[in-house]
């Protein structure tokens, strides 16, 4: 160190004209030492700005030392001279050779002293004699057999390594493009991505800011490689990258492949983590699938489907018309019982979609620490509905069931779910005579529900949320099945025959109805459906007073409407049920049970219909009268006219 700082202080005192520097070899061997002066002291006695410039001073001497043509021979002496080790660069035919090994051996000197600046400018420098070398016959490469490929590939990969060190991103894979030797490029090209993921700089490939220029395949390749050996919930995420590069490629289906095999690897791991990221990996997989989905959406309908794991890197290009459609395929494959098979790894849009509504469910439940997972099948478990109620998740429950079930089998599916709300409104099962409050009901109703023989209370406000849900979801899917206020009236009165059905259920079964003067007939849910419901489960009172209620109507018909209540079959009553009541009445009367209400509606039930009765009567003999009068008219028209 101090040899080499006493060579600097006297080369800088010395004055030397230029034309002694262009006669005087010694000159080059000064201005060697002078840059490995000012490099070792660029290494242990400076730092910072003062650093940068004793290397910057150090590539200018070294530059200036090969500038001569006979440096080479001057270095050699001078080593031999001064008893340094050889520099190595006897037996070099020409002045280019001579060059581009004094460049190599000075770049190796830069990156021992860690200066990657300094030795990625000589690599470079380096590169650019290797083809005067090798043509003016040079065997400077003959014991190695190294080929102009090889030794570029060798020095593109140094350039490669210094930017690295620098973060010189862009430069770095400038370096990948330019080498021209494959193995060394595919080489440099996995150590640019492994190094951008570890940095968290992946956004610089699916910017656009860098040219693939034939590396698109095998940057796809080397993102799947890592991605299948990363941890799936490792950041940032290999196959997001990939999803990433792919749309920005506007190549849909290979990123909705990707990320499906995303949240695929997601559902098969998530029984290997602890319950703690359960709700994680399932938001991640839903993530996933709407991703895969998007992508699709994008691609015409007849190639929106990609291939199950293991088979996306088969894909063509979205680019091309000539791909076939996933219809084309199923014709093929439909006589041969092997090919056949295979349909089953095929995903379309449909697929995603009921795995993301089967997910979401899983997600729901997981919230509520119900366990239950997915299993990858396209048949739906009937239990997860009825898990999905119980957990109070009636959203996600009907999603399911609008995803699943069509025709007859969405009917009974809503049916089922329907009567599990109303047993939610029913806590007292022995037979409550109350709803809760803030729902208006036929009569009035207390602040709580107290079962009978126990002391658990019910309270006000978590029963009436349970009504106020009852309605709001009935209300919503009554068009889909009619016959809903049905099941939810039957579950009710079933479960307690006590119970009061509340206004709203009640207006159900008579708004359906678009004329009262027409008697209770109507959609499925009718008047008359309601009252064979109060017959069947005892409420003899509710049932009279709404077979009045619509006898009266029938009665009071406005003089604009009657020519309508006339009308032949145009008027209907439930008479059959009528009859149940009246004998169910007779019974309890003759059985001591209850006999004065019971003899009181008795006498209202035969008061309407004897009014109904004498009605219907008056209304057959006006249109019998009517009849015979036009009949008359008739005759004497006709006779007239003969």
């Amino acid at each position: 160190m101090y040899l080499l700082t006493t060579v600097e202080a006297n080369s800088l005192r010395e004055k030397i004209s230029r034309s002694i520097q262009e006669t005087d070899d010694n000159w080059c061997v000064l201005q060697h030492l002078l840059g490995c002066c000012l490099l070792a002291q660029a290494r242990y006695g400076f730092h910072g700005v003062l650093k940068e410039r004793k290397v910057h001073e150090a590539v200018r001497c070294f530059f200036r030392a090969s500038s001569r043509q006979r440096a080479s021979q001057a270095l050699q002496d001078f080593s031999h001279i001064a008893g340094l080790p050889q520099l190595g660069f006897d037996g070099c035919a020409s002045h280019a050779a001579w060059k581009l090994h004094y460049y190599q051996w000075v770049m190796q000197v830069f990156e021992q002293y860690n200066s990657s600046e300094g030795a990625c400018q000589f690599a470079l420098a380096a590169l650019e004699h290797v083809e005067e070398a090798l043509r003016q016959g040079d065997d400077f490469s003959s014991n190695d057999n190294e080929s102009a490929t090889n030794i570029k590939g060798r020095m593109w990969a140094n350039v490669f390594k210094f930017s690295l060190d620098l973060n010189l991103l862009y430069d770095a894979y400038c370096a990948v493009l330019s080498n021209p030797d494959e193995e060394s490029k595919h080489i440099c090209l996995r150590r640019f991505i492994i190094v951008l993921y570890e940095c968290g700089a992946m956004k610089v490939l699916c910017d656009g800011r860098l040219p693939f220029v034939g590396l698109a395949e095998k940057i796809e390749q080397e993102l799947a490689w890592k991605a299948e050996r990363s941890d799936v919930l490792a950041k940032p995420n290999a196959y997001k990258l990939l999803y990433a590069l792919e749309m920005h490629r506007h190549n849909w289906r290979r990123a909705a492949s990707y990320i499906y095999q995303y949240s695929a690897r997601l559902r098969t791991e998530a029984i290997l983590k602890d319950s703690q990221h359960v709700s994680l990996m399932l938001h991640e997989r839903l993530s996933g699938l709407s991703a895969a989905i998007n992508a699709l959406h994008l691609v015409h309908p007849a190639y929106a489907w990609i291939e199950h794991l293991g088979e996306a890197s088969s894909f063509p290009s979205d680019s091309y018309q000539s791909k076939k459609a996933k219809k084309t395929v199923k014709d093929q494959l439909a006589g041969n019982e092997i090919q056949a098979q295979r349909l089953q790894f095929y995903i379309d849009i449909e697929k995603l979609q009921n795995e993301f509504v089967l997910t979401s469910a899983e997600y729901w439940l997981s919230l509520s620490n119900v366990k239950w997972t997915f299993s990858g099948k396209d048949k739906v478990p009937s239990d997860v509905i009825d898990l999905l109620v119980q957990t109070n998740s009636y959203e996600m429950a009907f999603t399911v069931i609008l995803q699943f079930w069509k025709g007859s089998g969405l009917k009974r599916e809503l049916e089922r779910v329907f009567s599990a709300m109303s047993l939610k409104c029913c806590p007292n099962k022995l037979g409550s005579t109350s709803t809760g409050t803030n729902v208006i009901m036929l009569t009035s109703s207390r602040d709580a529900m107290v079962v009978r023989g126990s002391s658990d209370v019910v309270p006000a406000s978590q029963l009436s949320s349970q009504w106020e849900t009852l309605e709001h979801y009935l209300e919503t899917y009554k068009s889909l099945h009619t016959g809903l206020p049905i099941i939810v009236a039957e579950t009710l009165l079933r479960t307690d025959p006590q119970i009061e059905l509340p206004l709203w259920l009640v207006l159900m079964f008579k708004d359906n109805q678009k004329n009262r003067t027409w008697g209770m007939a109507g959609q499925e849910s009718n008047p008359a459906s309601l009252f064979q419901l109060y017959v069947d489960y005892g409420r003899y009172p509710e049932a009279t007073n709404l077979f009045l209620e619509y006898v009266e109507a029938f009665a009071s018909v406005r003089p604009s409407n009657l020519i309508n209540r006339k009308r032949p079959f145009a008027v209907w009553f439930p008479y059959t049920t009528v009859e149940r009541l009246w004998c169910q009445l007779e019974e309890l009367i003759n059985a001591k049970c209850n006999v004065d209400q019971c003899d009181k509606l008795k006498r209202l039930l035969h008061g309407g219909l004897l009014n109904h009765l004498k009605l219907l009567k008056v209304d057959s003999d006006d249109v019998l009268s009517s009849a015979a009068y036009h009949w008359e008219n008739r005759k004497v028209v006709l006779g007239g006219a003969l």
